[in-house]
């Protein structure tokens, strides 16, 4: 039986990298693309006060970002690609900001001449474990070598990180939550997939994590 455990906060990250650098989007050549993502965003509620140029710093560095407080999201555009951020994301409520996402992936790509080479998706989220210790839970994953050292010293957190070919995970103690677990993963892919395929294949690699951690989300509590 799966230990229950609530999902405090999340927030996912969808970021694609072009081929090639498009300097147009930080210079005086991106107007089209911009105003179409205006366009694109504003029966979500984008407002003027809410988009924000970074014209400092490196040409990698400058970017335009487009804020929609009331769904907490933001779309930011730089030379070398663009980034989708999420707070308080939820699998639930999927459908809400998923065409906010595509609305403003479209209307980039159509306004100008970038081509997607590479996309990654991450998920950044606390766990807090109704039942059981957030030790209890980790301390399987700790390697059989390092336990005497722990049950010598004390150790006050321990996590792991898995670097893999197509994504990386990390879980650690939650810094935030009381008896929190903090965990990270991510999921890269070449070119340029849909993005409801990209977010499902990611709920499909949470669902496989909290198997191997034998936990499970109460969705109410």
């Amino acid at each position: 039986m799966p230990d229950l455990v609530k999902i405090s906060a999340a927030s996912l990250e969808y970021q694609a990298m072009f081929k090639v650098p498009n300097i147009n989007f930080i210079s005086s050549g991106a107007e089209r693309a911009f105003e179409a993502i205006m366009i694109a965003l504003l029966p979500y509620g984008l407002r003027l006060a809410n988009v924000d140029t970074h014209t400092f710093g490196k040409p990698a560095d400058r970017r335009i970002i487009f804020s929609i407080p009331e769904h907490d999201v933001n779309f930011q555009v730089g030379a070398e690609g663009y980034k989708f951020v999420k707070e308080s994301v939820s699998w639930r409520v999927l459908d809400e900001y998923k065409p906010i996402m595509i609305a403003a992936e479209q209307a980039l790509l159509e306004g100008s001449a970038a081509k997607i080479g590479a996309c990654t998706a991450t998920i950044a989220m606390h766990l807090q474990p109704l039942v059981k210790s957030r030790e209890e839970i980790l301390e399987p994953f700790v390697p059989e070598p390092f336990r005497p050292l722990i049950a010598q010293r004390k150790a006050d957190r321990y996590g792991n990180h898995l670097k893999l070919e197509d994504g990386d995970l990390l879980l650690d103690f939650s810094l935030v939550f009381a008896n929190g677990i903090f965990l990270k993963f991510s999921r890269q892919f070449s070119g340029h997939p849909p993005i409801f395929e990209a977010l499902a294949q990611v709920q499909r690699d949470q669902e496989a994590v909290f198997k191997i951690l034998g936990v499970e989300e109460i969705v109410n509590g």
